[in-house]
């Protein structure tokens, strides 16, 4: 289903996304993956210790086991709203696709900042509705049609996709994303926005 709502570019997207984690990454630190689910990221990511993952459901864990077998991955199950680590535990937390998700964004964010060390970085690629007014309408058109037929016709998941339609569409602007993260204390670095804004990179750090 990836592959066909992206049109196969997720995976240019991922290892692009991870390069850039890879960038702010020192080995010597601890990374923390949030709604880490089958382990994508680390399955991309260069080393193979200091590696953090957490996601609600238990079973995604079990499928990145499978596929990270040779990394030392720390699991945990449960939500970014209460973070079970300490304070200024991390030097970069990332989230790819779940702050969508997150049952309380801003709770979420605050608690990434505490986890976070001085200086640390948290990167978060996140689905967004476009600028370019040229394609919002046939992006429109995709999610309230395509995506939730595809869902029912190839995942058997139609309920699952239309919310992930609707996530879409009700997720923040760039703008209002950044002006949360700003408020709880990020410093800005860059959003790096992919088909006008319909996929996008987040990169905080904080001061």
């Amino acid at each position: 289903m990836n592959d066909i709502m992206s049109f196969g570019i997720h995976r240019l997207w991922k290892k692009y996304y991870v390069d850039l984690l890879f960038d702010k990454f020192n080995k010597k630190e601890k990374i923390l993956d949030i709604a880490s689910g089958s382990g994508d990221i680390f399955h991309l990511f260069p080393y193979k210790n200091n590696l953090y993952a957490i996601d609600p459901i238990e079973k995604m864990h079990e499928i990145s086991k499978e596929k990270n077998f040779e990394k030392k991955i720390n699991y945990q199950t449960g939500y970014v709203e209460n973070l079970p680590y300490k304070n200024n535990f991390f030097q970069v937390i990332s989230c790819t696709y779940g702050v969508r998700n997150f049952a309380d964004r801003l709770k979420g964010f605050s608690e990434i900042y505490r986890c976070l060390k001085k200086n640390g970085f948290f990167l978060f690629m996140e689905f967004g509705m476009p600028n370019a007014s040229l394609i919002q309408k046939p992006y429109q058109a995709f999610l309230d049609y395509f995506l939730p037929f595809s869902g029912s016709v190839i995942a058997k998941d139609r309920h699952s996709y239309k919310y992930l339609a609707e996530s879409i569409k009700a997720f923040p602007t760039p703008l209002l994303i950044k002006n949360e993260l700003e408020n709880i204390g990020f410093y800005h670095i860059e959003t790096i926005d992919f088909i006008s804004g319909a996929n996008n990179i987040y990169i905080l750090q904080k001061k």
